[in-house]
């Protein structure tokens, strides 16, 4: 299985300050035999993230762990070909939940699962989408 860690996922493994952080990191860790993906969203929103909360906060940091996600050796790319109008969105009720049902369309598509930290997001697209587990 391979699972698209959304953009929070990212962010709370690559910066020590989230609130997630290790929440991540053992999700990561227990996948065993599962791989995990990035898309362009989901790498953009590390980047973004990376750039304004990390301690570093240098442009060449963010892109430095970016580097360092796809150079895992469990990782995945997802070259998407999806166009946001093939996107299920009848039951969207906000402007937050349009990035949530891209990628959980991606994953359908691509016979994967969403790892997320948003519960609304592992509510919504149930059928895809997988909340972390709490820390243990």
């Amino acid at each position: 299985m391979t699972w698209l860690a959304d953009g929070n996922v990212l962010v709370a493994l690559l910066l020590r300050s989230h609130i997630h952080h290790e929440r991540a990191h053992q999700w990561l860790a227990g996948l065993k035999n599962d791989r995990f993906a990035t898309c362009s969203v989901t790498q953009g929103t590390l980047l973004r993230a990376h750039m304004r909360f990390s301690t570093e906060g240098t442009a060449a940091a963010a892109w430095e762990a970016l580097r360092a996600v796809s150079e895992h050796p469990r990782h995945e790319w997802w070259n998407e070909r999806l166009d946001y109008l093939d996107v299920p969105h009848r039951h969207l009720q906000g402007y937050r939940q349009v990035t949530d049902a891209w990628l959980a369309e991606l994953a359908r598509r691509r016979g994967g699962r969403v790892a997320t930290l948003d519960s609304g997001f592992a509510t919504l697209h149930g059928d895809v989408a997988v909340l972390l587990p709490r820390l243990k």
